[in-house]
């Protein structure tokens, strides 16, 4: 009898115990371990020139930091959603942590936020510049040369992510134009004219 009473007493804290780990204990461990949340800026933009003739050049730089949590990575995308030629950047100079990547039409990449990646082909050129990680107040800079192709209107789409993607705060910009990846971008433009 007493064999039967210690074996249902420790198969009841045996039950016990599996249901607080399983139920009641993950619940104040993950209020206590949230995910961090990088919070990407584009800080600035600049063009050397508005107005270019065919066959010139313009010079971008883009700078951007992280008013969140630590970044495990933090990444600025520059793109040419009108280039048709895949070297129609270089790059000039940079302070980020990896060397910046080139995305050439036909490539495969990721698209679109939580709930909606998928992977696509990109349609038009990009730069991706990261640092991983990427600290709380860190900033970096990335200087290109851009040599568009045709007369008109020479767009260019900016923005930056950060992971882990915890929010709406881990993309900037918050809101506007999509690009090829369903992201938002900030769009620039310069005019080229006639050589």
């Amino acid at each position: 009898m007493n064999t039967k009473v210690v074996a249902g007493a420790a198969l009841a804290a045996t039950v016990v115990y599996f249901a607080l780990v399983v139920y009641a204990l993950p619940q104040p461990y993950s209020l206590t371990l949230s995910s961090p949340r990088p919070a990407p800026v584009i800080t600035s933009v600049s063009l050397s020139d508005d107005v270019i003739a065919l066959g010139g050049e313009f010079s971008i730089r883009v700078s951007a930091a992280n008013r969140g949590d630590s970044a495990d990575l933090q990444l600025v995308s520059i793109a040419f959603p009108n280039a048709t030629r895949a070297d129609v950047a270089t790059v000039r100079d940079h302070n980020f942590k990896q060397m910046p990547l080139f995305i050439w039409p036909g490539d495969e990449i990721g698209a679109g936020y939580i709930g909606t990646q998928r992977m696509v082909v990109a349609n038009y050129p990009a730069v991706e510049a990261m640092s991983r990680p990427w600290e709380p107040g860190e900033a970096f800079n990335i200087d290109l040369s851009v040599r568009p192709e045709s007369e008109g209107r020479f767009v260019v789409f900016v923005k930056a992510v950060g992971l882990p993607h915890s929010g709406d705060q881990a993309h900037y910009p918050a809101g506007g134009i999509v690009d090829q990846q369903d992201e938002y971008v900030a769009m620039y433009e310069v005019q080229v004219t006639k050589a």
